[in-house]
């Protein structure tokens, strides 16, 4: 019995060059990228740049408070590049940075009520978004996919080579 290929299979095949359609890391970094990319343009559609401003949006509306070096933990995003995202959301007013009471070194930043409501209104674009790359899967695939990606996302890193 052969193996029978679908079109979209074909399709990854034919953009992977070297790679191999079951090769889990190229495929999630595809997957990634499609997702991204859609994000991104759903952002710039409601005034933000891409979407780690809304990845950042949505950490600080989530009711509690942290460092910016636990919001750049949470967002997966390094400090610096955290700082650049911070200083564009603060200047349009969507958030702002206050002194941790017990370390005046330490900022805490914090959304605002503006942040807040382009939170909403970007949540709404995302779910457009997520609802375009994944066109075509059925809502108990969609829940697998978001169940196994958690999963993953969720486990302990390796201990680092370095």
């Amino acid at each position: 019995m052969g193996t029978h290929r679908s079109a979209d299979e074909n399709a990854v095949s034919s953009c992977v060059g070297g790679f191999r359609p079951d090769d889990l890391a190229f495929l999630l970094h595809a997957a990634t990228d499609r997702m991204v990319t859609e994000v991104d343009r759903a952002a710039v559609e409601i005034g933000l740049k891409d979407s780690r401003d809304w990845f950042v949006l949505a950490a600080l509306d989530n009711g509690q408070q942290h460092t910016q070096l636990e919001l750049s933990r949470m967002v997966c995003v390094d400090k610096t590049t955290l700082i650049g995202v911070l200083d564009r959301l603060e200047k349009l007013g969507l958030m702002v940075r206050t002194a941790d009471p017990k370390d005046r070194r330490v900022r805490i930043p914090q959304i605002t009520a503006k942040g807040r409501k382009v939170h909403a209104k970007f949540a709404q674009a995302r779910d457009a978004a997520e609802a375009r790359v994944l066109d075509g899967m059925s809502c108990e695939q969609r829940g697998q996919l978001l169940d196994l990606l958690a999963r993953v996302a969720e486990r302990e890193p390796a201990a680092s080579l370095s």
